[in-house]
């Protein structure tokens, strides 16, 4: 059901990029510019999947190509003429279900700190994809030279079983029961032992320390991103809306009113009013300052008289009482000076 609405909006969106000339050129293919988006492209390649299954489609095919004594077989998939496309037809259904769950994520964007972690996922890419790299080093590296050894083992003689064996090891998918038949052979032992090690205790750990480091380096920064990203994404669906409906949603939100803060106390205009029980936000202070008198503009703001608080009194009372053990100390000074000038000159004398 979902596939002609894809068509749909694909055809509408590739005509939209070809009617303004918006195309990127990849060496001398052109490409429209919504395919370099990853949702619009995931989206493209979901709709091309769909075409893929209605073609290969079991049910038609048994439908329209069978007929035994009783007529068509109609909403059945068990027939010869569908047996060699089924493979097919559930391979490109199991991408196609993947397709459909990636692109469920675009719901992230309700959730501020589900789309964050979203985004600090696709940014650590790099660093998972630098790990796949040196694992695979490893691997090719460890089952050429392991495969080189002269050993007994009938069962990983050649390179081929190696890389097989070797990726089960470092995913721990290999059979344990596997180990015993190594024991024999001292020097693929200890080769195994090395690539187990190295892979295991060092790439691993490295893996770790890199995905926190990241984390912890641009999970702030995402926070903005996802920001960004809603306002993107608001900003896009807005443009899709008509201008009729528009002015409706508008002028059902009442901007225009003034708002209250209490029953009979009118503010001012131009936002939306929440209630919440009394008791929710205790306010020993009114936090909104009031002046009588004119509204016009043109009226300057009246000056601001603040009684002094119980702090200022405070902080008023330090600053004397720390003025006058200066000018005390100070006094001490002068004091002792005179002092032991007189002493000195008794002496001279």
């Amino acid at each position: 059901a979902s596939m002609p609405k894809l068509m749909f909006d694909q055809c509408r969106m590739l005509a939209m990029d070809i009617q303004a000339r918006d195309l990127r050129w990849i060496g001398c293919i052109p490409t429209p510019r919504y395919l370099w988006s990853l949702q619009h492209a995931g989206t493209f390649l979901l709709a091309i999947l769909l075409i893929i299954m209605f073609v290969q489609e079991p049910i038609f095919w048994c439908g329209v190509w069978t007929i035994n004594e009783k007529g068509p077989l109609i909403f059945t998939q068990i027939c010869e003429e569908s047996r060699p496309i089924r493979n097919v037809y559930s391979i490109v259904s199991c991408f196609a279900m993947l397709l459909y769950w990636a692109l469920l994520m675009d719901f992230t964007l309700f959730s501020m700190r589900i789309s964050a972690f979203v985004l600090v996922c696709g940014q650590v890419l790099a660093d998972v994809g630098l790990f796949a790299l040196a694992l695979v080093f490893l691997v090719m590296a460890f089952a050429t030279a392991i495969s080189s050894l002269k050993h007994g083992i009938q069962d990983f003689s050649g390179v081929d079983p190696w890389l097989a064996g070797l990726l089960q090891m470092a995913l721990g998918m290999f059979p344990r029961s596997d180990y015993d038949q190594f024991e024999r052979e001292v020097a693929v032992l200890v080769s195994v032992a090395v690539f187990v090690a190295i892979v295991s205790v060092f790439l691993l750990n490295l893996l770790i320390a890199q995905l926190s480091q990241s984390y912890h380096d641009v999970f702030e920064d995402m926070q903005g991103f996802a920001r960004l990203n809603r306002a993107g994404t608001t900003a896009a669906t807005l443009t899709g809306i008509r201008a009729k409906n528009w002015s409706r949603f508008l002028e059902g939100l009442g901007f225009e009113e003034r708002l209250e803060f209490n029953e009979g106390d009118v503010g001012l205009a131009g936002g939306i009013q929440v209630t919440e029980p009394a008791n929710a936000n205790l306010v020993t202070e009114d936090a909104i300052r009031r002046y009588g008198g004119s509204t016009a503009p043109t009226m300057p703001w009246p000056q601001e008289h603040e009684e002094p608080t119980e702090e200022d009194r405070f902080d008023r009372l330090e600053r004397l009482i720390s003025g006058s053990s200066k000018a005390g100390s100070r006094s001490k000074g002068r004091v002792k000076g005179s002092s032991s000038q007189e002493a000195s000159s008794t002496s001279d004398k």
